[in-house]
């Protein structure tokens, strides 16, 4: 297992993501999901991503209860809000795998804020991780990504 840091395997997009208010939504509704913090909460008519990435959230009380995923993927063409952080991986780490991991993963120790939790860019890509080889990574991810479907 190779010990490291969110930060030495994924490359963040947050710089791309552009916020739009409830009001500037319903004048742009079209094809293209629209994504907040955990979920898909509009669809517009315009993408900013067009590909696979993983979003993890950036704030919300999910971030400390963990009732749900922290990390999802998604992929084709997409806008994502200002909460969530917008990831994709390098050579060293499989997408699907990450995604899992960090779903698994206790974050409290990442978290900040009392009122309103928030993971920080700073703080995620801190997070520290335990990667098998990558060709391991892609087995075991092709296994849960299978079960998951079937779900």
């Amino acid at each position: 297992m190779k010990k490291c840091v969110l930060g030495d395997v994924a490359i963040c997009h947050d710089n791309r993501r552009v916020p739009l208010s409830a009001a500037q939504r319903a004048n742009r509704k079209g094809p293209y999901r629209y994504y907040g913090a955990q979920v898909v909460i509009d669809h517009i008519d315009d993408y900013l991503f067009d590909g696979e990435y993983l979003l993890i959230a950036e704030d919300g009380e999910n971030l400390r209860s963990q009732k749900q995923d922290i990390a999802n993927l998604a992929s084709g063409k997409f806008w994502v809000n200002n909460h969530a952080h917008i990831i994709q991986t390098n050579d060293a780490c499989d997408l699907r795998y990450l995604k899992y991991l960090l779903n698994l993963t206790d974050i409290s120790g990442y978290v900040t804020g009392s009122a309103q939790p928030k993971l920080s860019q700073e703080s995620m890509m801190g997070i520290r991780l335990s990667l098998p080889d990558i060709s391991d990574q892609r087995k075991i991810s092709a296994v849960l990504s299978a079960i998951e479907d079937k779900i």
